[in-house]
């Protein structure tokens, strides 16, 4: 359900703990640039904002004080960001994908859009006494971690590579699917995030693999690319070839394969995918059409494909949605 919007400033978006536990409200984003709504909950110690944001221009940057010293957990789920911490990020790039545990106390934040389009954003806000004993009691190669939290001092621990697992996804995507008690859904959101600060740290506390040496774009390149990726999202039932799609845009398939990669952190392949299975869910939920009709019109050649691909992706079946 959504309320009246009682958000002035991005900086007002720091109410969860304020909340009673299982309280969800859900509210529109209060920027002149773009549309999109935020959800609010908080449970045992644990805040949720979960974002999204619909832009058809470039938009405004914002920033505002983080004015309580809780840890965070941020996931960029879609769209790309750059994401400003004093002291701690100049300008990280959030691809999609991207995940961190942040902990900056009393410091400002600068958020900036890249490009057009939709962006998720989930961020979860754990109180420092919770996280320290959460660490120290289960997680022993983060007691170091804990200590930094106790002590008041600043870090970032980045996933090293961009990738979410099934099971992370499918926390995102079913979150919000709880009881109605406000005891019993306090109870499952918190279980929820426990799950996914398992998931995190495990990911976490892989070693990390080399990262490849990024192709120089120039700004005429990176147009081109943007070019490319529009007429993906546009013709994604039937994609050209990375060949036509590089006489189309005017740039060589070297630089737009790895230019591609570089700017939206997927393959053109992938791209191409994720897209058409996100799509998919947007249909399915406008309960428009039927599952066969949303397969063939996203270019699967059989309804079995899609429903594999889309369990792969979301962890459920495109049914299950429906009830």
């Amino acid at each position: 359900m959504k309320e009246e919007n009682k958000f002035k400033r991005k900086e007002d978006f720091n109410p969860f703990f304020q909340l009673h536990d299982g309280l969800v409200r859900e509210y529109a984003l209060p920027f002149p640039d773009r549309t999109g709504t935020v959800k609010i909950t908080s449970a045992g110690g644990i805040g949720i904002i979960d974002s999204i944001n619909y832009t058809t221009t470039i938009t405004t940057p914002w920033q505002h004080f983080n004015a309580l010293p809780f840890v965070e957990m941020n996931f960029m789920l879609q769209g790309n960001m750059y994401q400003t911490h004093e002291g701690v990020l100049n300008r990280c790039l959030y691809g999609k994908d991207y995940h961190n545990i942040l902990f900056n106390p009393y410091s400002n934040e600068k958020n900036e859009l890249i490009g057009t389009g939709t962006y998720r954003m989930f961020g979860v806000h754990i109180q420092p006494e919770k996280m320290i004993a959460l660490l120290s009691g289960y997680i022993p190669e983060l007691a170091p971690v804990a200590d930094k939290i106790a002590s008041g001092t600043s870090f970032v621990m980045q996933a090293p590579q961009k990738q979410l697992t099934g099971h992370m996804r499918f926390i995102f995507d079913t979150i919000w699917q709880c009881p109605d008690s406000p005891g019993l859904r306090s109870l499952f959101i918190e279980s929820q995030i426990l799950s996914l600060l398992s998931l995190q740290c495990e990911v976490l506390l892989k070693p990390s693999t080399p990262v490849a040496k990024p192709v120089k774009l120039q700004a005429s390149d990176k147009e081109k690319i943007y070019h490319a990726r529009d007429i993906l999202t546009a013709r994604c039932d039937n994609p050209p070839s990375l060949a036509a799609l590089s006489k189309l845009c005017g740039i060589n398939e070297f630089k737009l394969k790895k230019g591609f990669k570089q700017l939206f952190e997927n393959s053109v392949v992938a791209f191409v995918n994720e897209h058409r299975l996100n799509e998919a869910k947007r249909l399915i939920y406008e309960g428009e059409k039927n599952m066969s009709t949303i397969a063939y019109e996203l270019g699967y050649a059989h309804p079995q494909h899609f429903q594999r691909a889309f369990k792969k992706k979301f962890g459920v079946t495109p049914g299950s949605l429906l009830k």
